[in-house]
């Protein structure tokens, strides 16, 4: 009965001990998620819900208005002239509108049912025009004619023009949908006489592209500092630096740990290389900053991607890992390969490494998260736009004047992704890699 008793004891306290264990899992595992998704959910937000109280988790569809203008009757101007109608009836009652959620506008202008033009404009466009074409409420028709050209030279809007002699247009109802957007719009039309064209509808409609606005204002604003590549510039900077000392790291930590491993047979020697190698972690990086920027400076390499890459191509605590996972490939084997004539590098190549995949793909990712997350060198080495990394291009994202919240959590977001699919690809190797480079046998 005792036995039986205690027994009982023993199998309750380790049922409360696992769901104590749970209970602490799953609170830590949603402290650190909620952040990322709040993250995730901001970065497909208008600039209205950013601010909004109380917060939103989940993003509303960006609303598109479609406004019909009708010139019957009215003497017949130029494209120009249309155009700069279509673009006030787009930008003013917008930027009156600023925080109602808009995805997308678009103006088309008839005459007696046939359309002459029709006018789109995102709100990925208007984001980036906003600070240079309606910098205010304060509106007149000689504003925006000083403005036109440069929504022109932007691509700012899109106007498609049909000619005189129009183009068949569905017929439509005369009115407008009973929304309070819609309501706001036709109050300002009526309101001004900056308008030629006489309001004959309104529509809205959610749409659910212009979600992804935020990333292209990304692209946008980027783009007059790298050009047509935009923030796709600094994306790709970031891939090709870390990539490239992924690839270094990999063949000069592996050749030097294979080197200490098998062909060093000096005890103190090893001993040696290991300290020295082990010694170089203990310094701290901010140290090294000005050694480096002198050294890259006399060979020539600042304000160049080579300047960052060349720091990040052999790290002692690499070339340490290597060492401790070759030192587990069998002798025997690797003399066997000697014996029948090998090379030491048809050896590595052929033997060593195809063993080794778990502690490769260990390195690489250790390698590819700082090396892809780093910001202050460089921010040192390269002042040009055109080899900026991505994290030195977000942190100059957040000093512009006209960048919202949501366009700094859709960079923030684009960051994260290759993080973590590098991550969940090579997950099961990693924990090989780690479990095998501390074995000794």
């Amino acid at each position: 009965m005792k036995d039986m008793e205690r027994a009982r004891i023993v199998e309750k306290g380790q049922r409360s001990l696992t769901i104590t264990a749970y209970v602490v899992t799953i609170f830590f595992t949603l402290t650190a998620l909620i952040p990322l998704l709040w993250m995730v959910s901001s970065a497909f937000k208008s600039d209205n819900e950013i601010d909004a109280y109380p917060p939103k988790w989940v993003p509303s569809i960006p609303r598109s208005i479609e406004v019909t203008l009708d010139y019957t009757g009215q003497p017949s101007v130029d494209r120009n002239a249309y155009e700069l109608d279509a673009m006030e009836a787009i930008w003013y009652p917008w930027m009156k509108n600023l925080r109602e959620g808009i995805g997308q506008v678009k103006i088309i202008g008839v005459r007696e049912g046939k359309a002459l033009y029709e006018a789109t404009t995102t709100s990925a466009a208007f984001r980036t025009g906003q600070p240079v074409v309606v910098p205010s409420t304060l509106f007149n028709e000689g504003m925006m004619k000083l403005k036109l050209p440069y929504i022109q030279e932007q691509k700012l809007s899109k106007f498609k023009w049909y000619g005189e002699d129009g183009r068949a247009q569905a017929s439509q109802t005369e009115g407008t949908e009973s929304s309070e957007l819609l309501r706001k719009f036709a109050g300002f039309y009526e309101s001004t006489d900056l308008i030629d064209g006489r309001v004959l509808a309104m529509e809205e409609r959610p749409v659910w592209l212009r979600m992804f606005d935020s990333f292209l204002s990304l692209h946008a604003i980027a783009a007059d500092a790298v050009g047509a590549l935009g923030f796709a510039k600094y994306f790709l900077n970031s891939a090709i630096v870390t990539l490239s000392s992924v690839l270094l790291q990999m063949l000069l930590g592996g050749l030097a740990g294979y080197a200490l491993a098998h062909l060093m047979d000096s005890r103190r020697w090893q001993l040696f290389w290991v300290m020295f190698f082990l010694a170089t972690i203990m310094i701290p990086d901010i140290s090294l900053l000005l050694p480096l920027y002198l050294l890259m400076k006399d060979l020539g390499l600042v304000n160049s991607l080579w300047a960052i890459i060349l720091p990040h191509s052999a790290w002692g605590i690499v070339i340490f890992l290597f060492k401790g996972f070759f030192e587990q490939v069998s002798k025997e084997l690797l003399q066997a390969a000697r014996v029948d004539g090998a090379a030491e590098l048809r050896i590595f190549t052929q033997i060593v490494i195809p063993l080794s995949i778990p502690i490769f793909a260990t390195v690489g990712v250790l390698t590819f998260i700082p090396v892809w997350n780093e910001f202050v060198w460089p921010l040192i080495v390269n002042n040009k736009p055109e080899y900026w990394t991505f994290t030195v291009a977000l942190n100059d994202l957040q000093n512009k004047s006209n960048v919202q919240q949501n366009m700094i959590m859709a960079s923030s977001f684009l960051s994260l992704l290759p993080l973590l699919l590098v991550f969940i690809l090579a997950q099961k190797y990693i924990e090989k890699g780690v479990s095998f480079t501390g074995v000794k046998g």
